[in-house]
């Protein structure tokens, strides 16, 4: 499926440091269908599909060495966000296959995600990350998105990007993928 309306840039990547930070290639389509499915799945709160993209994301890192969509997450004052599905999240030009109102986010009509575009181990962490976060209300996901090391790790940092590195429980998996991580396949 090709995209009629432009999208936002991608987002930037983190400033290099002295040691070679993971990074991954967005796959643009794969994270609108993402939300796509978080959203016919029932949950349309804006910022409770941004920490299941998180869970997803985190989960999938660590059991297949990728993560669901590439994107690029920052700590906000509220907790995670992928950047670039966030900003999108803003587009009001019909045709992306979701319309915002408010904080609450609906298909188009006639819209469904494109199963297509995942695996089985991608719709796995999704549920995981749905599992995680739908239905909770914002102090519930607050809480528990506040206590994400990488989220923690970022504010400490004073920065707002969150380092891949930093979602990973692994170390041999964090050497890994400093080296191939932007070669993987999203």
């Amino acid at each position: 499926m090709c995209y009629s309306i432009p999208l936002p840039p991608k987002a930037p990547v983190a400033k290099k440091e002295a040691v070679m930070s993971i990074r991954f290639n967005i796959n643009t389509q794969k994270a609108v269908e993402a939300l796509l499915w978080i959203i016919q799945r029932g949950e349309g709160n804006v910022y409770n599909a941004m920490k299941i993209l998180f869970a997803a994301d985190k989960y999938h890192l660590n059991k297949h060495a990728r993560p669901v969509t590439g994107d690029r997450y920052v700590a906000m004052r509220f907790g995670t966000v992928p950047i670039w599905i966030y900003e999108a999240t803003k587009l009001t030009k019909p045709g992306i296959g979701f319309l915002r109102s408010e904080n609450t986010l609906t298909l188009d009509p006639g819209r469904t995600f494109d199963r297509e575009l995942f695996s089985k181990s991608d719709l796995d962490a999704l549920e995981h990350g749905f599992n995680e976060y739908s239905g909770k209300s914002f102090e519930a996901v607050k809480r528990k998105n506040h206590r994400e090391k990488a989220w923690v790790l970022a504010r400490k940092r004073n920065s707002p990007d969150i380092l891949f590195e930093d979602m990973i429980k692994e170390q041999w998996l964090i050497d890994d993928l400093r080296e191939t991580g932007h070669l993987s396949l999203i």
